[in-house]
């Protein structure tokens, strides 16, 4: 069974190539908060376990068995989130920190019991999609970064993307949670702040975090 350490790079990596394909050694290090030199060390074995390819122009990218292992540890971690919020009723900024450890423990079998108690839920507490039994992701709906509006733009909020447990909180207090209407006021220039009408009451948000939330534009 592969390590704890192991997963988590599987898991960076797959999050870091979506859209990008190779992801550079200095990406992944930043992610996950350690050394370039740790780095180059785990890729090197990554590659030896053929889990992941690596070309030193290109960067990384997992093999199919990688990606396979990657989803498998992104549907525990999901389905736990989704299990302590909707049964224990813990905060979404709690879940994230709490299933760090327990999604590399977690048997498959306790994972299916726990998704068909949940009634086979389909995204978490944070609109992050679950990947099925099969490894399979719901199909993208359309949804866009709230810095790819335009002013004047409305839309309801679907997911908030790998954003700290402060900055879930914040958005929370805010009512900037999944499912929530959202009107784009006014775009700052150069990088500054965006204005938002969310239930008629006005938030700003840096570009940091506007970045995270995901929006489904409305067709009006």
């Amino acid at each position: 069974m592969p390590s704890e350490s192991v997963e988590n790079y599987l898991k960076a990596i797959y999050k870091l190539e979506r859209g990008e394909g190779w992801v550079a050694n200095r990406d992944i290090a930043e992610r996950l908060k350690v050394s370039p030199p740790s780095v180059s060390r785990m890729v090197k074995r990554l590659g030896e376990m053929s889990w992941v390819e690596h070309h030193p122009y290109h960067g990384v990218r997992l093999t199919d068995s990688g990606r396979e292992r990657a989803l498998r540890v992104i549907r525990n971690h999901r389905i736990l989130e989704t299990y302590l919020a909707q049964v224990l009723g813990m905060g979404w900024d709690e879940v994230d920190a709490e299933v760090e450890r327990l999604e590399h423990a977690v048997s498959e079998q306790l994972i299916n019991r726990l998704e068909e108690a949940l009634g086979f839920p389909k995204l978490d507490p944070h609109g992050s999609p679950i990947p099925d039994r099969h490894g399979v992701l719901p199909q993208g709906d359309g949804s866009v970064s709230l810095l790819d509006l335009s002013p004047g733009a409305k839309g309801r909020i679907t997911r908030i993307a790998d954003a700290a447990a402060a900055a879930l909180a914040y958005l929370g207090e805010r009512g900037l949670i999944p499912g929530t209407p959202i009107e784009l006021v006014a775009k700052e220039p150069f990088e500054g702040p965006i204005h938002l009408r969310v239930s008629g009451e006005s938030v700003h948000l840096g570009n940091d975090l506007a970045r995270r939330v995901q929006v489904l534009p409305s067709k009006e």
